[in-house]
């Protein structure tokens, strides 16, 4: 498991290094305005983290002695299950449900569509006070889509508009 750490933050690093250098800078258009903030900076944070998390994880897998290598593995081994069809069917599920409430934004717009999003993802994993489930399911895209809106000045898709 050692190697394989080393191996996954070295690939995910040079990734990263690569979308950082010439992917997002070559993707994205310049700022509007001298106080807009660049379309660059979202993505590169998050590349940036990605890049940082990879380098930790391959520098911790180098420095690990025997004791902490065998903690490397503790996923693996005896316990591994693999994928069943349990874990296959919510996969399915949960991909489902995403592309569905893409292609219902189209019709619905942000708002409506991630309202049901939440619910049905509350719902599924088990949250049953319905109260709970209909004011996270209303409050958090409306919050969400005012956030966006006053801090990026930028829109989400919305069926009105």
């Amino acid at each position: 498991m050692r190697r394989t750490h080393i191996w996954s933050g070295g690939l995910l690093a040079l990734v990263s290094a690569w979308c950082l250098v010439w992917l997002i800078p070559e993707s994205t258009a310049p700022a509007q305005s001298e106080l807009d903030l660049s379309p660059a900076l979202i993505p590169s944070i998050a590349v940036g983290i990605c890049l940082v998390l990879s380098l930790v994880m391959m520098v911790r897998a180098l420095r690990a002695d025997a004791a902490e290598a065998a903690d490397l593995d503790e996923e693996f081994g005896e316990d591994a299950s693999g994928v069943d069809p349990a874990v296959l069917a919510n996969l399915l599920i949960w991909a489902g449900a995403s592309v569905a409430t893409y292609l219902f934004m189209d019709f619905v717009g942000f708002e409506p569509a991630m309202s049901l999003f939440l619910a049905a993802t509350m719902l599924f994993v088990g949250v049953r006070r319905y109260w709970e489930v209909a004011l996270v399911a209303i409050v958090a895209p409306i919050a969400l889509s005012q956030l966006v809106f006053h801090v990026f000045t930028t829109e989400l898709p919305a069926f009105w508009r």
